[in-house]
């Protein structure tokens, strides 16, 4: 087979619960990589985050975590774009947190259902540092570690909204969502997109033997950069009408289906 480069989120794609892949899905997966094809999980995870699932592939899959910002190296958020998010937070009444490779910051108090759903991607074999700190300065002296960072808005849409406006007013980072409930704060000029276009210069693989699996809006740069895209059963419609296939759902096996059909034609 020619050579291909397989990249696929995670939630709501490769996996049905956030932790576990389908025996199908491994077994296609592996079969791809026999063959000679490069595979990738790319997700808004922080690092230690995405190596639970990548580590059932071991030592197929490779890594890029914090939707882009960390492959081979990280890239940060950098003391701006968290200043900018902090003060917009607090005039939308909002919650931030913000991701190290293996460390979860907040300031002020955290509300238990947002420490909860920031909690659900981690399984407990794998220990997640969450720390609070009192104010921006203090948060500031993480600035080097922090590559990226998300806020939660599950019943507070509109403000999510006016939120990401005031964001990109600022134009110190990128903003993006993996979901209509939530905004992924990104470094400026840093996303899933950019770490597929990395790849394929790095391995040699043209965008049209890339074959990229996503189902939330952080996904569209990245189906774009693949001349395969394929959407999950799952995906947000704005994802469905990017992408040039749609398969299944990430419960019914979609990434394992896709790729059996695709290599098998």
């Amino acid at each position: 087979m020619s050579k291909y480069l397989i990249v696929s989120d995670i939630d709501g794609t490769l996996t049905a619960n956030h932790h576990d892949v389908t025996v199908n899905t491994a077994q296609a997966l592996e079969n791809a990589v026999a063959a000679g094809a490069a595979f990738y999980v790319a997700t808004g995870r922080m690092h230690a985050l995405a190596e639970v699932v990548a580590k059932q592939f071991q030592p197929d899959a490779s890594i890029i975590a914090s939707n882009g910002a960390v492959y081979d190296f990280s890239h940060t958020l950098g003391e701006d774009a968290l200043t900018a998010v902090e003060e917009v937070s607090a005039d939308l009444n909002l919650n931030a947190l913000y991701f190290s490779d293996d460390t979860v910051y907040f300031t002020g108090t955290l509300p238990p259902a947002i420490e909860a759903a920031a909690r659900r991607f981690a399984p407990k074999s794998v220990e997640i540092k969450v720390v609070g700190v009192p104010s921006i300065k203090e948060l500031l002296t993480h600035a080097a570690v922090i590559t990226n960072g998300i806020i939660f808005g599950p019943n507070d849409t509109k403000a999510l909204d006016a939120g990401k406006t005031a964001l990109e007013a600022r134009d110190v980072l990128h903003v993006s969502a993996s979901e209509h409930t939530n905004l992924e704060l990104i470094p400026k000029h840093v996303d899933k997109a950019n770490a597929v276009r990395e790849l394929q210069e790095k391995t040699g693989i043209a965008p049209d033997h890339t074959i990229a699996f996503g189902d939330g809006l952080n996904d569209l740069g990245m189906l774009q950069a693949a001349g395969v895209s394929v959407a999950m059963g799952n995906a947000v419609p704005e994802v469905k009408r990017v992408a040039r296939y749609v398969t299944d759902t990430n419960v019914d096996d979609g990434v394992a289906h896709f790729l059996t059909e695709f290599f098998e034609k």
